[in-house]
C-alpha cells in the first residue's frame, strides 16, 4: 500500500513558516547540546567534551549567525554565505570527530 502525500493541501507560505520554525528549534537544540558538552568540559575538565561543544557551535550556531548578519544585514551574496557556512561546518564536524576519537586521559 503506497501512502499518498497531499502535497496541494499545503500553501508555499506555510512550508515556509514550518521550515523557518524547524531551523529555530535546530538551532536551539544544537547550542543547547553544546552548552551540555562544555558543561560536562568545566566538570570533568574533559577536553574533548570541550571539541564537542566547539563542534556543535561551528555547525549549528556560527552558520546561523552567519546568515542573518551576511545575507540579511550586509546583503552578501547567497552563494558566499552558504560557502562561509559550509566551511564552518566542515570545521565543526573535524572537531566533534577528533572529540569523540580522543582517547580519556587518566
Amino acid at each position: 500500500m503506497m501512502l499518498e502525500l497531499p502535497l496541494q493541501s499545503f500553501d508555499l507560505e506555510t512550508l515556509s513558516l514550518a521550515r523557518q520554525l524547524s531551523e529555530i528549534v535546530t538551532i536551539v537544540l544544537g547550542l543547547a547540546i553544546s552548552y551540555i558538552a562544555y558543561r560536562g568540559y568545566r566538570r570533568n575538565q574533559s577536553r574533548a567534551m570541550l571539541f564537542v561543544a566547539a563542534g556543535f557551535v561551528l555547525i549549528i550556531g556560527i552558520p546561523a549567525v552567519v546568515t542573518v548578519l551576511l545575507y540579511f544585514l550586509l546583503d552578501v551574496p547567497i552563494e558566499i554565505v552558504n560557502s562561509v557556512g559550509q566551511v564552518s561546518e566542515l570545521v565543526g564536524m573535524t572537531a566533534i570527530l577528533y572529540g569523540l576519537w580522543t582517547p580519556r586521559s587518566g
